[in-house]
């Protein structure tokens, strides 16, 4: 009996001491499960492409590169790009800034409408614009047409204005968030003191509101230069670096050359990024104090007014007759061609498959992405161990790096053994969770810093081990983070194209490369009802993220516009 009692002893001590190390070491546990999810399905695809460049079967060689540097095309490629980023980061900014300013110290009869518009971007694809443009202004658009206009949409041009007003609201969020929180009194002091409308805006609002912009600034160059569809559609016989990406690998198969020019896409926004921290390192710019302030609105003075009025009133006309256009194409056999109403392109069988496909594809990229991004948030805020800030990172350059650099680094790293993907649906997810990580990352450390640690600390004392903590008291509070990240990958999974596009398998379409093909193939009825079907959905998933924000307080919003620098 006594040899029976020794026997058990031991089993017993060894389950508790396994147990209380659980407890104790769960959150590292957990944190280095997470890291090497980051590591397999974010860093080792970026990994990969930069292996390609610089690789052949003899080993490796910077001969891709040389090639790239020394053909002329190529050259075009890169500086159409960085021009059309530089020109569309301008335009966005300018115009950004007025139609903020408008909205938060214009006449009250303007911001809301103003307001409205400049929002209507984020609810559509960005490629609505170019499907607009054509039937505005391609070779038997309306307008061409109607006033024998000679001048060619596709092109440069061409580009510049359809990403500008795809990329308008990324912009306004900015400024118009950080000229909200601008104390008032700093401009009524220096108008009491006499200075002009103009003096203030150039000498104390603009120099004030250099985060903003800043931000916004980097955020709109590197969604300009990585975007796609409006490029791919438009461009034309111009070269721009994505869709000469997509050309190398779809259409030639030239993975080396196509991963070089990834490689060098990368470069810029890498560039824009230090040099955006190096530029607000050590500099201040708090307005915002403890005690409340409060200002009456002022009449703007008529050389501000009326041309931040015409320039926003220009860009927010030119935003309502895209969508109304597109809209009006989904119901007409050929808008400006043949105007008959027809229902065909909305119940088009095959438009409808692939939008069943990508609402497919979003639920189970919007569920990982909520949960990982959720368990990320948790072991970045509430873990100790060496590196939080390494893996907070990581976890945000998904969105900052451009979609055509994932999705071929996707492509790279998943198509052979040990773990291929390809041709299957959890490539296009997996590629789309760790693209949008960032906003369910930031949206669950924002809710944690609102959450008392005390709380988990009293549940501890009361006995609950760590599990129990986590989900009976820890992920009901943080379940408003859960679904603003669940929503918005949803949402932007739904409508993504530039990394999808290298990823989708034959007999398995996706609404946004549906639109792409019928775009590039001149079947604009039938992509415009796709878009305004995809328009609808993401609609109603921001009535959904806006009743859950007033409901329960918690706005991911304002960590929407910060994830992406």
């Amino acid at each position: 009996m006594a040899e029976a009692g020794s026997f058990h002893v031991p089993r017993f001590g060894v389950r508790e001491r396994v147990k209380a190390f659980l407890n104790a070491e769960l959150v590292n546990i957990l944190a280095a499960i997470l890291f090497l999810l980051l590591v397999i399905f974010l860093l080792y695809p970026i990994l990969a492409v930069l292996i390609k460049s610089i690789k052949d079967p003899e080993g490796l060689t910077l001969s891709y590169y040389v090639k790239f540097f020394t053909k002329g095309y190529y050259f075009r490629s890169l500086t159409n790009t960085l021009l059309l980023g530089l020109i569309n980061t301008v335009v966005c900014l300018i115009t950004a800034f007025c139609l903020a300013y408008l909205t938060t110290r214009g006449p009250l009869l303007l911001r809301k409408p103003l307001k409205l518009v400049a929002m209507m971007p984020l609810i559509a694809p960005p490629y609505l614009f170019a499907i607009s443009l054509i039937i505005l202004f391609g070779h038997n658009g309306i307008m061409t047409k109607a006033f024998g206009i000679k001048w060619s949409l596709y092109g440069f041009t061409g580009v510049v204005i359809a990403q500008t007003l795809a990329f308008i609201p990324l912009a306004y969020l900015m400024i118009e968030n950080t000229l909200r929180s601008l104390n008032p009194n700093l401009e009524e002091s220096a108008y009491d003191l006499g200075a002009s409308e103009i003096r203030i805006i150039r000498t104390i609002t603009i120099p004030l509101l250099a985060p903003g912009i800043l931000k916004a600034g980097l955020l709109v160059f590197v969604m300009t230069i990585a975007e796609f569809g409006n490029a791919a559609i438009l461009g034309g016989r111009t070269p721009f670096l994505a869709p000469d990406t997509y050309t190398m690998i779809i259409g030639e198969a030239d993975f080396e050359m196509g991963s070089v020019l990834s490689v060098i896409l990368i470069i810029p926004c890498i560039i824009i990024f230090f040099l955006h921290n190096y530029m607000l390192t050590g500099k201040k710019f708090t307005t915002i104090g403890g005690k409340p302030v409060a200002s009456e609105p002022r009449k703007m003075t008529p050389l501000v007014k009326i041309p931040f009025i015409l320039i926003s009133g220009t860009v927010g006309m030119a935003i309502v007759v895209s969508f109304g256009m597109v809209l009006l194409a989904s119901f007409t056999r050929i808008l400006g061609v043949n105007n008959e109403l027809v229902l065909t392109h909305i119940l088009n069988f095959d438009s409808n498959l692939a939008i069943y496909n990508s609402i497919k594809v979003s639920l189970i990229a919007a569920f990982i992405g909520a949960m990982v991004g959720t368990l990320l948030a948790y072991v970045i805020v509430r873990g100790k161990f060496f590196g939080r800030s390494f893996i907070e990172m990581i976890s945000l350059s998904g969105f900052a790096l451009p979609g055509t650099v994932i999705g071929i680094g996707y492509l790279l790293a998943f198509n052979a053994p040990p773990l291929k993907l390809t041709g299957g649906i959890m490539i296009l997810a997996l590629n789309s969770v760790f693209r949008f990580l960032a906003v369910g990352v930031e949206a669950g450390i924002s809710k944690l810093h609102q959450i008392n640690i005390e709380i988990e600390e009293a549940s501890a004392d009361l006995g609950a081990n760590f599990m129990a903590t986590f989900y009976k008291i820890v992920l009901p509070l943080m379940f408003p983070a859960f679904i603003a990240g669940f929503i918005y990958t949803f949402m932007t999974t739904l409508v993504s194209l530039s990394a999808v596009v290298f990823l989708v398998s034959p007999g398995f379409e996706l609404a946004a490369v549906r639109i792409f093909d019928r775009a590039v193939y001149g079947e604009i009825g039938n992509a415009s009802a796709t878009t305004m079907k995809l328009v609808v959905i993401v609609i109603f998933c921001m009535v959904i993220l806006n009743y859950i924000t007033k409901k329960t307080g918690f706005d991911v919003s304002q960590k929407k516009g910060s994830v992406a620098v």
